[in-house]
């Protein structure tokens, strides 16, 4: 039905006065909530895009969020008004928050005062350790732990009000034990934002949430971004291998103790970091007793309101809703984007950083799907019937070992102390990318039934390392190495017809031996190569240009 752009639109309760932005799996927009005696509410509707509602998988990963924020009561965290239907459409009611991400004040050139700056950048980090320690303590409904990881903590998930108060924003890929499960082959969250662990695809707990906050912590305190490269295949080896700058030879203005507080954040190996952001926290307002400690909410108050962006948003803000006022309200308007007013900036925006996670393929992904489940069946079924039983600790055929062994992906079943399987950023009731910060049409949060077979592939290439083609019965070990590959643009790549997700890939475990390399771009541009993993060692590192 046409409809003005002028006329509001609804979805329950909320008339929508203000588009804020769009995401991978949703919509955010500025809302109203009227009542009686001329009561109103502004707050923010995420609404789940359209195209998503018929896929079960995308719905379920979206009503995750909505019960999980749900259970988390904590004023370091931003709650959830409520989780609704509208028809067809899902949604969450958030509050509407008067402030700026922590990148804003990351951004911002050094102050003189330097050790102003320093007690607000720790005043907001010992804020936001109490807020994930929070939800990392989250219990399940039998008492148990649930062993909930955030995934994404970064300065755009990080909000700090104009009161002072910190707010932990997106939960929309933390994962507890029971959710919606993930992609394979996809990564989740902000590269440079992520723990080694984490790029590596292995199973997560609380300590990868507190290496991001190690890294922010640098970030706020020297104003220099830390791990942010010139692509994304240079982040992940920045990540994994370069040597981790100390927050004080980066900036002398840092004192030591603080510096070594950082260091111990930003171990690789999780082992060596703060078991928990309650123990971070502790260990930074010990190291800024001497300096006055840390800012309160007044400090961090003042810091926000002064800048330029609050003061936009504001005007942005009450402009939009004048226009809404003067609108004539229809007594039942249907949903439609196209009756929102673009409030670009209203919303608290994420960094221009780009997510790793890539353009979305929203149709190719229910063909994905559908191959995927078929050779999972194929596995776990048919391929048992037909083949004898293997010798424990080896695999009898190289095919099965591609997808059984070889192809680690990075969406991992978590140890005991684990809280998610791996994988994609999700667009939040919080802030989104400013435009131009990052791709606008990405895959995000696709769950999958099995691993993903390029439908266009051949005939599986089997690795010549001599565990093929032979003799029933005659079984060897699986010698492995690592692929690393790079692409401009991005590419999905799959080797032997099977996928490993989409570039850049670090470090990825394959069987030894000559494998078939497939690489194809969005368009269906693809390349194709013969490549040989090393055992034991690390493949020379591949980078594709089209």
């Amino acid at each position: 039905m046409d409809r003005s752009r002028d006329a509001p639109a609804r979805l329950g309760r909320y008339e929508l006065i203000g588009h804020l932005a769009t995401g991978g799996m949703a919509e955010i927009h500025l809302a109203r909530l009227a009542g009686e005696g001329g009561f109103e509410k502004i707050v923010v509707v995420k609404r789940l895009l359209p195209e998503l509602v018929a896929a079960p998988a995308y719905v379920a990963m979206f009503l995750d969020e909505g019960k999980l924020v749900s259970r988390l009561d904590h004023p370091n965290i931003c709650e959830v008004h409520e989780l609704g239907k509208d028809g067809a459409e899902y949604y969450l009611a958030m509050p509407f928050l008067d402030g700026v991400a922590v990148h804003e004040l990351i951004a911002r050139p050094r102050d003189p005062d330097r050790l102003g700056q320093l007690r607000i950048a720790t005043g907001v980090i010992v804020q936001a350790c109490a807020g994930l320690h929070h939800a990392h303590e989250l219990r399940d409904a039998d008492g148990g732990p649930a062993a909930l990881v955030h995934r994404d903590v970064s300065p755009s998930n990080l909000f700090v009000t104009s009161a002072g108060h910190v707010k932990v924003l997106d939960f929309g890929i933390a994962k507890v034990r029971g959710a919606a499960e993930t992609e394979v082959g996809t990564i989740k969250g902000k590269q440079q934002y992520m723990a080694p662990e984490q790029l590596l695809g292995e199973p997560l707990d609380r300590r990868c949430d507190v290496f991001a906050l190690g890294i922010v912590l640098f970030e706020l305190a020297t104003h220099q971004r830390l791990f942010k490269r010139a692509s994304d295949y240079l982040t992940a080896r920045a990540v994994l291998e370069e040597p981790v700058p100390r927050a004080d030879a980066s900036d002398p203005a840092v004192p030591g103790a603080l510096a070594d507080v950082i260091a111990k954040a930003l171990a690789r190996k999780r082992e060596d970091r703060y078991a928990t952001a309650a123990e971070l926290a502790a260990a930074v307002e010990q190291a800024m007793a001497p300096h006055g400690g840390i800012a309160g909410a007044s400090l961090i108050a003042a810091a926000v309101t002064s800048t330029d962006e609050l003061s936009q948003m504001r005007t942005r803000q009450a402009r939009v809703i004048g226009e809404a006022k003067s609108r004539a309200r229809p007594s039942d308007t249907q949903l439609d984007a196209a009756g929102t007013v673009p409030l670009r900036g209203t919303a608290p925006p994420l960094e221009p950083d780009t997510e790793i996670t890539k353009p979305a393929r929203r149709r190719s992904i229910v063909i994905a799907l559908v191959l995927g489940l078929a050779v999972l069946i194929t596995l776990l079924v048919i391929v048992p019937r037909l083949a004898p039983a293997p010798v424990k600790g080896v695999v009898a055929d190289a095919a099965v070992a591609v997808v059984a062994a070889d192809v680690q992906p990075l969406a991992v079943v978590d140890g005991p102390d684990a809280g998610d399987r791996h994988g994609g950023a999700s667009a939040s009731g919080a802030p989104i990318e400013r435009p131009g910060d990052s791709p606008t049409d990405r895959p995000t949060d696709r769950p999958t039934a099995g691993p993903t077979v390029d439908p266009t592939a051949g005939p599986t290439e089997r690795p010549t390392d001599g565990t093929t083609d032979r003799p029933t019965g005659v079984v060897r070990p699986i010698r492995r190495g690592q692929l690393s590959i790079d692409s401009t643009p991005y590419a999905t790549i799959y080797i032997d017809g099977i996928s490993l997700g989409v570039t850049p890939i670090v470090k990825r475990p394959l069987a030894a031996g000559r494998h078939k390399l497939r690489a194809v771009l969005k368009d269906g541009r693809s390349k194709e190569l013969m490549i040989d993993i090393p055992a034991n060692a690390l493949a020379r590192p591949i980078q594709l240009t089209w």
